[in-house]
């Protein structure tokens, strides 16, 4: 049986479901989803813990670098499937995120202090508005694939 006739023997359900499965856009909002939930749950955490002694942008630094350890396995594995290097695809993954930290350091402020926006509320609005971005530098830069050559296999990997 041929992999077209075997697909149309399926249920039109699992059909959608393996056709979203296969789309990586899908499975980067699916990712998204995770990150978005994590980076707000340690921001919001550690500001709320902190927010009378250390200034709101403080908290950023330190979500940042958790999000990125808590996202980094995700996006390698299940958006990109990428069997690059896993150091160096790391750091590059994080060149990434500093960009998003760098977005909010110059995002809160301007959010908080000049349009009057409650902290909370504006990270959440720049949690929503960064991932358009992020998506093009992860896609094009840190999980790029050159064409006719394969991956190098590492130890760390």
């Amino acid at each position: 049986m041929t992999e077209a006739t075997e697909a149309r023997g399926r249920p039109r359900l699992t059909r959608t479901v393996v056709a979203f499965a296969n789309d990586r856009r899908v499975r980067y909002l699916l990712v998204g989803g995770v990150s978005a939930v994590s980076y707000y749950g340690f921001y919001a955490g550690l500001y709320l813990l902190t927010r009378d002694w250390l200034h709101y942008l403080v908290p950023a630094f330190a979500a940042n670098l958790l999000c990125a350890v808590v996202t980094y396995p995700l996006q390698r594995r299940f958006v990109f499937r990428s069997r690059s290097p896993l150091v160096a695809g790391f750091v590059k993954f994080y060149v990434v995120c500093l960009w998003a930290l760098g977005f909010t350091l110059v995002g809160l402020p301007v959010l908080v202090e000049l349009a009057g926006i409650p902290v909370l509320v504006s990270q959440a609005i720049l949690i929503v508005t960064a991932p358009i971005i992020n998506y093009q530098l992860t896609k094009f830069w840190v999980f790029r694939t050159r064409r006719g050559k394969p991956p190098r296999q590492t130890i760390i990997d």
